[in-house]
């Protein structure tokens, strides 16, 4: 008689090697979906950054059609200023620095003295559904300096800086958000930022503010021109022929677009700002509050090319010789950029937005950002 046969043991589990193989094989999925899904997001953050341009857009062009102009642009202390006993302060009214001559930050700075002197991006909080904001503002308040004792949330500056707009933040870079000394602070007195600036055209002189007489940072002509001036010289104030933006300061001229002779679908009315990430809340052109700023870089750029975040210099070691990037103090920039890969976001004067690449030639750029210069400009340019 035959011995009975032993069962045969069923396999209950994977051997090591087959471990391994799924793993990878998982790993190899994951690498391979992880890009999608990264572009999908970005993608998703894109569209929201141009829908915030549109809702910008449609705010300037509504304010057009009940004012009759687009909505000015900042300007430093106030053609009106007066000190505490209510006699006219010259010193707050200087719109005429002598850049001819070498002067340099010479006129009024560096924030208005009433909400009249506020950026176009607070004048149109009525258009955007932000009334209550701007009803925070106080006009009925006279144009007193800010450093003569005007106490605190002086005509609701600091009540209107202290609200967070959201289509104001480009989802791309970070979240809406309020900073107190250079950190996101749920703080009482912590103030909000803005991604997007308004264009001012041509601008004679750097494209980073390095002071160098040598003209080392000034675009070889047309793109650029000479001798170097500062943001606040009259030529860059956005209203000089030939050159003019669509956001003037908001002294010099009420902008109309009627003055958009070469078009507004050719001409940038606001774009993203070119901004390094390690630099929120205290680079050059976002240190300021973001509703009173004066006419300076955190609400103004002009048309030198766009830089990518993640290209942009964070610090004025840039301006050494040799160029050292990474180190000194603040940096002013005066040039669109943004988060994206690729290119930067812009909203013209017909209200389209359009994706402009990095790579932009740079006198199709200057000639976008200019309104008045009579150069021929084909779409397919940028």
């Amino acid at each position: 008689m035959s011995a009975p046969r032993r069962p045969i043991a069923l396999r209950t589990g994977f051997t090591l090697i087959e471990l391994l193989v799924v793993i990878a094989i998982i790993a190899v999925l994951i690498a391979l979906l992880l890009p999608a899904v990264q572009s999908a997001r970005e993608a998703a953050r894109r569209m929201q950054c141009t829908n915030n341009l549109k809702q910008i857009g449609l705010g300037f062009a509504n304010f057009e059609s009940v004012n009759g102009h687009l909505p000015p642009g900042p300007y430093d202390g106030d053609p009106d200023a007066v000190d505490l006993s209510g006699n006219p302060d010259s010193s707050r009214r200087n719109y005429d620095e002598d850049w001819k001559n070498g002067g340099y930050e010479t006129s009024t700075c560096c924030r208005a003295d009433h909400p009249n002197g506020f950026n176009q991006f607070f004048k149109i909080l009525p258009f955007i559904e932000q009334a209550t904001v701007y009803n925070l503002a106080n006009f009925a308040a006279p144009p007193i300096n800010s450093n003569l004792a005007r106490g605190s949330d002086y005509a609701g500056e600091d009540s209107v800086a202290r609200a967070v707009i959201a289509t104001y933040f480009c989802p791309t870079r970070r979240s809406p958000s309020a900073y107190l000394s250079g950190a996101v602070s749920s703080a009482s007195n912590a103030v909000a930022k803005n991604d997007y600036a308004g264009c001012a055209g041509m601008f004679q002189g750097e494209s980073y503010e390095c002071q160098d007489r040598s003209n080392r940072w000034v675009p070889a002509a047309p793109d650029g021109s000479s001798p170097i001036a500062n943001e606040r010289a009259a030529i860059n104030q956005g209203d000089t022929g030939g050159r003019k933006g669509a956001i003037s300061h908001g002294v010099r001229s009420k902008r109309r677009l009627a003055d958009f002779t070469d078009g507004t679908s050719n001409s940038i009315v606001a774009a993203e700002k070119s901004l390094p990430w390690a630099r929120f809340a205290t680079d050059g052109g976002d240190n300021e509050r973001w509703n009173n700023a004066g006419w300076d870089e955190d609400v103004v750029r002009f048309h030198f090319v766009p830089v990518a975040d993640a290209q942009a210099p964070p610090l004025n070691g840039l301006c050494s010789s040799p160029s050292s990037p990474n180190t000194g103090s603040t940096l002013w920039r005066r040039m669109f950029g943004g988060p994206h890969p690729g290119g930067v976001n812009a909203v013209l004067g017909d209200g389209s937005v359009r994706f402009i690449k990095f790579s932009v030639n740079p006198s199709a750029f200057r000639r976008l950002s200019v309104i008045d210069d009579g150069e021929v400009l084909s779409s397919d340019s940028y």
